[in-house]
């Protein structure tokens, strides 16, 4: 299974990925970020994807070719972004942030919720037997 989400931030568009960028998932993600009109303002959350094939290696190639940037905090993450060249992206935002929506740094009396992406899309692919 393969899990996309896609969220509007302020630097680009974030693909969070999660779960296993095998075969046709790896196909999916490619036609769905290959149909944009600027594929540079994608980056890549790779942090949750726990398996790549070579067809998943391929993807990530091409997309790094069309401009796409990449995260990843996983050790097999960052070893495949390693492997493959993978542009990284600036990580401008923490993950704790963007979950919860939170952030420390204003002052205690500023009781203003904080902005939150905009969630674009949830995509899940399952494998059929």
């Amino acid at each position: 299974m393969l899990r996309m989400e896609f969220d509007e931030t302020p630097s680009g568009i974030v693909v969070r990925m999660e779960g296993r960028f095998v075969k046709q998932f790896a196909e999916h993600a490619r036609m769905l970020i290959g149909k944009s009109n600027d594929p540079s303002r994608f980056i890549v959350n790779l942090s949750e994807v726990t398996y790549v094939d070579a067809v998943g290696e391929e993807v990530l190639i091409w997309l790094k070719e069309v401009g796409v940037r990449f995260t990843a905090e996983s050790v097999y993450c960052r070893y495949i972004c390693e492997r493959l060249n993978l542009p990284m992206a600036e990580q401008r935002f923490r993950r704790r942030r963007a979950i919860w929506g939170t952030d420390r740094s204003r002052s205690s009396d500023d009781h203003t919720p904080a902005k939150r992406n905009v969630a674009l899309s949830t995509f899940s692919f399952i494998e059929e037997h």
